[in-house]
């Protein structure tokens, strides 16, 4: 159970201690601008709010982050909590990190944090405390249609949308989650920090994956020793043997730098063959693609065969969605499937993700495979 936090008995996992005729909410409260004013606004609409921060690794920035959070708790007079995932998060997104680089992929650790960890914590702790409703301060919407069903969108601010890292949540999920951020812009939410006399406590952002530090290669270095630096030939699409790496692990599909071969025209990492350990490199022409495979597609509406025609399809976080179709295989219970895009993509990564919209719905989203 999570450590009690400003002496506020509500946070020692007892949902009988739960204030009475009170809405409550449990918020994953990160020591950032967004979580910050994410309890902030939940407040204003009348919920009494238990900030939970979730420690997942041991770096100093995280410490920091930590002793914000526990700042904006006490200046917002919210209940606070710390739980240590550090183990989980090991076993469950680094060993991911670094197994998908080893296969030669390309992995998207936050997208695969947010269902494991994040979420998955916030509900292990609200089953404990006998809370129903859980929020983060991710910029995304959930909305709930005259029916009863519970469906997911973009964040109105298409500079800051999350939305492509939360498609793996589980859809009955849905209907729990508040995301007050959603409606709101980047601008307004440092705004309203100003406004509040909270900007100081705010621990500023880092661009990085939150156990990273500079460039990913040298933390696959230190982490795999050896199995990182494994000589193989670099070859062209027909064959002709252009040099040699030092390791498949250190590159990833449309990589130009690092790569030692000049030319008049610059070559790309085009594809990695990890079962000959082979890099293949070729024009910028050569990374267009028309079409990709997805597996293990999780969808967050029910799929059918009209839905999928006309969609846009999201290859990364910051890809401007492409407008495709989607075509499932039969046998696969709606798993697996193959995107044809209406104009090629460049660089599309196997290991990455490929989420699914309507518009500012999500349908879904899966791996992208070779």
């Amino acid at each position: 159970m999570p450590s009690k936090g400003n002496g506020d008995p509500l946070f020692q996992g007892k949902g009988a201690n739960l204030i009475k005729n009170r809405k409550q909410v449990l918020l994953a409260l990160s020591g950032g601008v967004d979580s910050a004013i994410c309890a902030h606004l939940l407040k204003r609409q009348g919920y009494h709010v238990h900030g939970l921060f979730i420690k997942m690794t041991d770096r100093s920035q995280e410490e920091a982050s930590l002793s914000s959070a526990r700042k904006i708790a006490k200046a917002l007079s919210i209940s606070f909590s710390v739980i240590d995932k550090t183990q989980a998060f090991r076993r469950t997104v680094i060993d991911y990190f670094l197994n998908t680089y080893q296969t030669g992929l390309t992995p998207n650790p936050c997208v695969v944090c947010n269902p494991a960890i994040k979420f998955a914590t916030l509900i292990e702790v609200s089953r404990g405390l006998g809370i129903e409703t859980l929020a983060t301060g991710h910029y995304a919407r959930v909305k709930t249609s005259k029916k009863g069903k519970t469906f997911l969108l973009k964040g109105l601010d298409k500079a800051k949308d999350q939305s492509y890292f939360l498609h793996r949540l589980d859809k009955d999920l849905l209907k729990r989650l508040k995301f007050p951020l959603g409606l709101l812009s980047r601008k307004r939410v440092e705004k309203i920090a100003a406004e509040i006399g909270i900007k100081s406590l705010i621990q500023q952002e880092s661009q990085d994956v939150c156990f990273l530090r500079g460039d990913y290669r040298q933390y696959l270095r230190r982490a795999l020793g050896t199995k990182f630096e494994r000589p193989g030939p670099i070859k062209t699409a027909d064959g002709t043997t252009k040099g040699y790496h030092n390791g498949l692990s250190g590159f990833t599909i449309g990589q130009r730098r690092g790569l030692g071969i000049p030319d008049a025209r610059p070559f790309y990492v085009v594809r990695l063959e990890p079962a000959t350990n082979t890099l293949v490199i070729g024009k910028e022409e050569e990374l267009f693609t028309s079409r990709c495979k997805v597996r293990e597609i999780n969808w967050l509406v029910e799929p059918s065969e009209k839905m999928l025609v006309s969609i846009q399809v999201k290859l990364r976080s910051r890809h401007v969605p492409a407008n495709a179709n989607l075509k499932l295989y039969t046998s696969s219970g709606g798993r697996e499937g193959v995107v044809y895009f209406m104009k090629p993509q460049r660089a599309v990564t196997p290991g990455q993700f490929a989420v699914f919209y309507k518009g500012p719905l999500v349908l879904g989203g899966g791996t992208v495979c070779r």
